[in-house]
């Protein structure tokens, strides 16, 4: 008999899907909050004695509420676990999601066009001169702190959040003590002197750095060196580096990393205009329309699956005729009332995201979530935690230990389970396609569609992929076991 595990649904209202993120004092999730009918990011402390944590959990909370900006990550709750995956009393934030990766994975560095850094600066910048009108210093700015996101034009939008460490702006560190990540810290924080402004200015121009010449200005990555270098080093001169670097972005960089601060610009507005007026997005290209007779073939194609059939179709390869029809497929769902999932391949990453449509379809199951992992054999090789005995995902261990057809296998005998309880349509994009265990998984579904397998059930299977030129395309996974 297995044991009895934890709700996934936190104080009865946010759904836990997975861990984002981890810090020194706990861990970053991602759920739904059903009050407000949204996705949230859920920050979380770990568990410890005594009620300091909780009350530095409530100075950032109150500090993080002083900001309104697009540019930075809002704060809507401050709330303490009841029931749920997490420890009765911990303390947690409830954060805007933002679909976003840390600075120096979203824009690799060394390799980020000039002016992408320098418009990757000019948001920061105006974040940051919104943070410093509130009378708050961030003292922790890293990349790791600074999201990108994916939308709109290179480098997409930034929006700066942790605000664990910030402080009002003219109060000193603590002697003796860092207080922000090393590489980064002013030299005026190494000192213990009061903050302002300024030293997020000088944190900004580290990042810049990395991000231009694909190396942090300080060649050594001994604490002590590093240390030495910011109160007493070389200037972080782009132009050493980079020849050919941007003048206004090697000046940039000169003016925010200047160790006596009164040589830096006073506040984030005064550095903006370093970099000259600001650039117009070009607009974004209309969609193609779906044509008639690709609109009629789809909505036979959800009939068919609605009625528990089982069929695979193949999305238009004409310019923007994907899109319209993925467009129409969710819009045809939502109205027929199926489950419409998309496999993706988030840009920058080698591994698509089909662990996230395993997650959706094992929290529908509800207590039999341990049991399917452990029957399909899900956990060998997908990136799966364990929150308070409830599987979610876990998205820092990325790593695949089972072989790819094996574990295609288990994906695919769990997916057709799935469909054969409530009708299924699984819309896998062409970039997805170049995972491996994306390839072979669909393979596996495309099998046993046309060997006309399925379980018991009641529900139906359209299986939609997008194009890919190219001979075939997928690896074999391996035999079929009966009854997949």
């Amino acid at each position: 008999m297995l044991p009895a595990i934890a709700s996934p649904t936190l104080d009865a209202r946010f759904l836990v899907f997975e861990a984002l993120g981890r810090g020194a004092q706990g861990c970053v999730f991602r759920a739904y909050d059903r009050v407000a009918r949204r996705e949230v990011a859920l920050k979380a402390l770990d568990p410890v004695d005594g009620p300091a944590r909780a009350h530095d959990l409530a100075a950032e909370f109150a500090a993080w509420t002083r900001l309104r900006h697009p540019g930075v990550v809002r704060a809507y709750e401050m709330c303490r676990a009841f029931s749920g995956p997490l420890p009765a009393g911990t303390p947690y934030l409830v954060l805007e999601l933002v679909r976003g990766r840390a600075a120096h994975r979203a824009l690799v560095p060394g390799r980020v066009a000039d002016t992408v850094v320098l418009e990757f600066a000019r948001r920061v910048l105006l974040a940051l001169d919104h943070v410093h009108a509130a009378g708050l210093v961030h003292r922790d700015l890293k990349p790791g702190n600074v999201l990108v996101g994916a939308s709109g034009r290179p480098p997409g939008r930034v929006k700066l959040t942790d605000f664990g460490l910030a402080s009002e702006s003219g109060r000193a560190g603590s002697r003796g003590k860092i207080s922000g990540s090393l590489p980064y810290v002013s030299p005026e924080a190494i000192l213990g002197l009061p903050l302002d402004g300024r030293a997020d200015l000088y944190s900004l121009g580290i990042l810049v750095f990395l991000l231009a010449a694909g190396r942090m200005p300080a060649a050594s990555r001994l604490p002590e060196r590093i240390l030495t270098w910011h109160v007493d080093g070389p200037p972080a001169d782009l132009r050493r580096v980079r020849p050919g670097v941007a003048p206004r972005l090697a000046e940039l960089v000169l003016r925010l990393t200047t160790r006596d601060r009164d040589a830096r610009p006073p506040t984030a507005a005064e550095a903006l205009s370093i970099l000259g007026p600001a650039g117009h997005p070009r607009p974004r290209a209309a969609s193609a329309p779906l044509l008639p007779s690709e609109r009629a073939v789809l909505r036979l194609a959800l009939d068919g699956a609605r009625g528990g059939g089982r069929r695979v179709l193949e999305a238009p390869c004409r310019p923007g005729g994907a899109f319209a029809m993925r467009c129409e497929t969710e819009a045809l769902g939502a109205a027929l009332d199926l489950r419409v999932l998309r496999v993706s391949r988030p840009p920058g990453s080698r591994e698509a995201d089909l662990s996230r449509v395993v997650l959706r379809l094992l929290l529908d199951r509800g207590p039999a979530t341990r049991s399917l992992v452990e029957r399909h054999g899900l956990h060998r090789g997908l990136p799966l935690a364990l929150l308070g005995g409830t599987p979610v995902w876990n998205a820092l261990d990325r790593g695949r230990q089972a072989a790819v057809p094996i574990l295609a296998r288990g994906i695919g005998e769990f997916l057709l389970d799935a469909a054969g309880r409530k009708t299924l349509v699984l819309w896998v994009e062409r970039a997805a396609l170049s995972d491996p265990l994306v390839e072979a998984v669909t393979l596996y579904l495309e099998r046993s569609i046309a060997r006309r397998l399925r379980p018991g059930g009641q529900g139906g299977l359209l299986l939609v992929l997008e194009k890919k030129k190219g001979p075939d395309r997928r690896s074999d996974p391996g035999p079929m076991r009966p009854g997949a």
